[in-house]
């Protein structure tokens, strides 16, 4: 029993010591292990309080930097930063710095309001040629073509003589029986209508040299008139009168559109479009930057342009037509409108150089005679008709109840042209 029982202890022993090296290998393993972790622990902890501390470093600099420029954008006038921000496309050099783009913007201002300030002064200085039109029966505007009740009517100086002045005024669609002009102090005069042309929009009235102090003559200006022959797109007006339905309100701006066409009755008028807002009543004188009458604006020229912009009839395609009723002349009627055919248009069309017809009144001596739409007019009697203000002066020549010769080229069904000799006699 002891030599079994000394076996057992025996292989107990032997046991222990048989696993006795696999304890002594795992107690170091085990060991590692954790001085391996706390290490990447501690590493991690470091990492994070250095990044932490280049983090919260950056943010400060960042927010400083930021708090600087609002800072600065706070003091920095909002022009700059209008001048600044160009477009790439723009080529606009770069400069120095906001401050230099500021002072050069502007200076650009200044130029800008010093030059409007000596356009305006120009249309200030005209008001000693200008005068109110006035009804005496109504106290208001006596002319109400296409205006409001409350807009003035601007009348011109253009011409004296030894006993009376000449203004030139809008036309109305009545003839007054009472009109009157009034001078800038309120100092009323009777005026008389004397003539008109509708088709423009023109008329001219006078009144007496006897009925005007001395000391108010030595006062008006009978202005000077420039011309619209070639005036190219861009150049500076100044509109004087009622351009904004106020008597003596001036008004600045810029041709957009020169010498557009406008058919009138038996002739054809230059319309310039300007960039200058369209007002209710606009009625007024034209000036160039000289201080000189180019044109004035009238309601039949809303019919080509529209009532975007103010538009005037140049100087230079009217002035016949002004004298005509400074004289009292009665232009003989023919009743058409149309347009001119100069010689690359004839090569074009296969059409000879003359009055293209685009409408024939009705009743008129042109209907009656047997004109058409589409007819060109190339002779009145044996004078050459190039185009419609040529036509026009040729009319001047006969008077009314006169028999006229018109030869047209017509287009006939075969859409061959041919020559007809047409008797128109003249209203």
């Amino acid at each position: 029993m002891y030599i079994i029982k000394k076996k057992k202890t025996n292989a107990k022993k032997h046991e222990e010591e048989k696993y006795s090296f696999i304890k002594e290998q795992i107690r170091p393993q085990r060991k590692r292990h954790a001085i391996r972790f706390l290490g990447k622990i501690l590493e991690s902890v470091v990492f994070a309080v250095i990044f932490g501390g280049v983090a919260g470093i950056v943010f400060w600099n960042v927010n400083n930097k930021l708090g600087s420029s609002a800072s600065s954008a706070d003091r920095t006038p909002v022009k700059s930063y209008i001048s600044t921000a160009v477009p790439e496309s723009t080529n606009v050099p770069e400069t120095g710095s906001s401050n230099e783009v500021s002072k050069s913007d502007m200076a650009i201002i200044e130029e800008h309001n010093r030059v409007a300030k000596k356009l305006s002064s120009i249309g200030d200085a005209f008001s000693k040629s200008l005068v109110r039109v006035i009804n005496k029966n109504k106290k208001a505007a006596w002319y109400q073509y296409n205006s409001s009740s409350n807009a003035d009517i601007s009348g011109m100086f253009i011409k004296e003589t030894s006993r009376y002045y000449y203004i030139l005024a809008s036309e109305s669609a009545l003839v007054p029986e009472a009109v009157a002009i009034e001078f800038d102090d309120g100092e009323t005069v009777d005026a008389e209508y004397l003539s008109g042309d509708s088709s423009i929009g023109l008329s001219v009235i006078i009144i007496a040299k006897k009925d005007v102090s001395g000391q108010r003559r030595k006062k008006i200006v009978i202005p000077e008139f420039g011309s619209t022959m070639s005036i190219p797109t861009g150049s500076n007006i100044i509109v004087t009168g009622a351009p904004n339905g106020i008597i003596y309100s001036v008004m600045t701006g810029n041709i957009i559109k020169p010498d557009i066409d406008m058919p009138v009755t038996d002739n054809l008028v230059s319309v310039f479009a300007t960039n200058i807002l369209y007002t209710e009543g606009c009625n007024g004188v034209v000036l160039n930057t000289k201080g000189r009458v180019i044109g004035f604006t009238t309601s039949p020229c809303e019919g080509v342009t529209g009532r975007n912009g103010i538009s005037f009839i140049g100087i230079s395609s009217i002035l016949d037509i002004i004298n005509s009723m400074v004289l009292e002349e009665e232009v003989a009627y023919f009743g058409i409108e149309g347009h001119n055919v100069d010689t690359k248009t004839a090569l074009a069309h296969k059409l000879e150089e003359g009055i293209y017809i685009t409408s024939v009144y009705p009743d008129s001596p042109a209907y009656s005679g047997g004109m058409r739409v589409a007819d060109v007019i190339t002779q009145v009697g044996s004078e050459e008709v190039s185009s419609l203000p040529v036509f026009h002066n040729i009319l001047k020549k006969y008077n009314k109840g006169d028999t006229i010769t018109v030869t047209v080229l017509r287009k006939s069904s075969d859409k061959n042209n041919h020559h007809k000799k047409i008797e128109v006699v003249l209203g």
